[in-house]
């Protein structure tokens, strides 16, 4: 099978198994990258030991990605081979890498407040507020239509989030205000379709929304490794630092597993005034035998 042929191949496997776009156009990507890695040869042909190199030389040692990326990129290889190749992969040769606790990186309000400062382009600041205050990943925002926003119930309509699942997230004023603002600046006589679009006219792309994030970022002077992701992760903390439950953070961003809001409570300045039961529990037997006791 050539790498054109397997292209074909993969793409409609993505679609038979009904991908959202955000990973249909990730894996894409990803398989594009890693032909391009091989250069003239198949991947068909290529050995457990070359991808073994791939991955850890090239990947961890001259690209330094992080533990995180590397495993994404090896889930796409899985895929590429198990089910588009339909070849038995040894995956004791190429396993997932362990990685370190997930303890979220977030902004201080001062550097979060510099960002949307310098942020001078109205229509990527909306962008970048809604991903900030309604917990929409960067693929969500790029996909966002008119008819899912719900200015009534203030809500958005999330309809294809990670791992294709739908849900609704919150609205917040100054977001409705912003996109009004927007509508009403770009896009007057479009009340169908997606609502950010770029210069050509067409949807705007994840890549350029990343692009524009690190001219703005470079603006404001924040540290590198901060991301586009990185404005989800301030608003979660803000919340329960504001007294939101896990399972009121765990709905609105669309987690599958409790697991990964509870990473949020390690980076959140909050008081843990717990009182233990089994201290009521002896405090009220304490009174019982005092009781007791007063009456001999």
């Amino acid at each position: 099978m050539t790498n054109k042929q397997l292209l074909n191949k993969l793409k409609n496997d993505m679609r038979m198994r009904n991908f959202s776009h955000y990973t249909y156009d990730s894996y894409l990507g990803k398989t594009k990258a890693i032909m391009k890695y091989f250069g003239e040869k198949k991947l068909e042909d290529v050995t457990t030991e070359e991808l073994r190199r791939f991955l850890l030389k090239y990947l961890k040692d001259e690209r330094k990605l992080e533990d995180r990326s590397i495993n994404y990129y090896n889930s796409v290889i899985r895929f590429i081979y198990e089910v588009t190749l339909d070849k038995v992969l040894n995956k004791k040769q190429i396993p997932m890498r362990k990685q370190k606790k997930c303890v979220y990186k977030v902004l201080p309000k001062e550097e979060l407040s510099t960002f949307f400062n310098v942020c001078d382009n109205f229509k990527f600041k909306t962008i970048f507020m809604l991903v900030y205050g309604s917990w929409l990943r960067i693929g969500e925002v790029a996909n966002l239509r008119v008819e899912d926003i719900d200015g009534k119930n203030m809500r958005i309509f999330v309809r294809e989030g990670k791992g294709n699942k739908e849900r609704y997230t919150i609205l917040l004023k100054q977001s409705l205000e912003m996109l009004r603002t927007y509508w009403s600046k770009y896009r007057q006589n479009k009340r169908i379709g997606r609502i950010f679009l770029s210069e050509s006219g067409k949807a705007i792309t994840v890549g350029v929304i990343r692009e524009h994030f690190r001219k703005y970022r470079r603006k404001a002077r924040l540290n590198e490794k901060v991301t586009v992701h990185t404005l989800r992760h301030c608003f979660a903390t803000d919340l329960i630092e504001r007294g939101a439950t896990l399972i009121q953070v765990k709905e609105l961003r669309g987690h599958s597993n409790i697991r990964s809001t509870m990473a949020y409570v390690h980076v959140a300045n909050i008081k843990m005034d717990l009182e233990s039961p089994l201290d009521a529990f002896f405090e009220r037997r304490e009174k019982i035998r005092w009781k007791r006791y007063k009456k001999y």
